[in-house]
């Protein structure tokens, strides 16, 4: 592999690892917006994440294409320092993914009870079945 390839490629996994940094702040900014229910901070950050998994990706291929096509396809051409960076922050994004994927969840059980117990108080609650059903009550699901 030549000088000028090797170079090329050593920019490009920078650029990748700041990406890859940039995408962990993002996921910190979209769940400290769930957590303070700021719809509009969490929509801008999930726009941004999307934009910067979209030239994740364009980074990944290049650097895969570059791989696929050299002589010594078990050497990656990449500065180790940086390597050993870039891992650190795919394990750091795997983290706060599962953290963010648990309040998404978590949130979402929280919706649907408060939407159960709107329901509840404006009295379109219906209970499995039974004399009352015919009365409005109010209930709250655990």
């Amino acid at each position: 592999m030549s000088g000028d390839a090797l170079q090329t490629r050593d920019v490009i996994a920078a650029i990748y690892l700041q990406q890859l940094q940039e995408l962990a702040s993002e996921i910190s900014v979209a769940t400290d917006a769930i957590a303070a229910n700021a719809l509009p901070r969490l929509q801008e950050s999930v726009a941004k994440q999307e934009m910067l998994c979209a030239g994740l990706i364009k980074l990944a291929n290049s650097v895969g294409d570059g791989l696929g096509s050299s002589v010594q396809p078990s050497c990656s051409g990449i500065d180790p320092a940086v390597e050993t960076k870039i891992q650190a922050a795919s394990r750091t994004i795997r983290e706060l993914n599962l953290q963010y994927a648990a309040l998404l969840r978590h949130s979402g059980k929280t919706i649907a009870l408060l939407a159960s117990l709107c329901r509840s108080h404006t009295g379109q609650f219906q209970e499995a079945g039974g004399p009352r059903l015919k009365y409005q009550t109010w209930s709250c699901e655990m």
